[in-house]
């Protein structure tokens, strides 16, 4: 009899060259809110300080926050304001051209996050769901390992190839009873009410210290 293997490893894919810009629109926002805290009892001005805010919460949502994520439930594209959620059991295909996107039969889902490079993916090891090693199973675990150690970036079209390599995974996995078969499941797209929050707050203060 086969043990029923749960995986909670998962795969974060994001835009090295993204991450870059953040980090220096980041260290510019403190550095200038360093300055304007410096002279605030001289020359207060809040207006400056609301724009700098609303600057370092675009670059976070817009820079930051994208990412595709993969793990045994299926690819989960995080973009600026909304989460899509694909589950294996409906992913069709995936297709790399401008960005990455994940196909849904005739509905194409588009990643933000990747486009033309991206970081190499974290906590790659012993296979894409940690699922006991047999056969093919033990060799994409290898080929994996070996893509971790060797590969010094990885493109759009390698973070594709791993969608693809972990659908058929998933597939042999079910068929041969390492995981559970699960209904069809629908495709969750999800607004994120904290981002609207941390984007519209900063927003709105600008706004109001404008018109006074």
């Amino acid at each position: 009899m086969r043990m029923t293997t749960t995986s909670t490893i998962q795969h974060v894919y994001r835009q090295r060259s993204s991450l870059a810009l953040a980090a220096g629109c980041a260290v510019t926002g403190v550095l200038l809110l360093l300055s304007l805290a410096r002279d605030w009892g001289a020359y207060p001005r809040p207006l400056f300080v609301a724009w700098v805010v609303l600057g370092l919460a675009v670059t976070w949502a817009v820079f930051v926050r994208p990412a595709i994520l993969l793990d045994v439930g299926g690819v989960t594209l995080v973009n600026v304001l909304r989460d899509v959620h694909i589950p294996w059991t409906l992913l069709t295909g995936a297709t790399s051209r401008w960005n990455v996107k994940v196909m849904v039969g005739h509905q194409a889902y588009t990643a933000w996050a990747i486009s033309s490079e991206a970081e190499r993916p974290k906590g790659v090891s012993a296979g894409m769901f940690r699922l006991p090693m047999h056969g093919r199973l033990h060799r994409v675990a290898n080929e994996d390992a070996q893509l971790s150690s060797t590969a010094a970036k990885v493109t759009a079209q390698t973070v594709v190839r791993s969608i693809r390599a972990a659908k058929q995974e998933y597939d042999q996995a079910v068929a041969e009873g390492e995981l559970p078969a699960v209904p069809e499941g629908t495709v969750r797209v999800t607004w994120v009410p904290l981002v609207m929050l941390v984007l519209l707050v900063p927003a709105v203060v600008v706004l109001a210290l404008s018109l006074i």
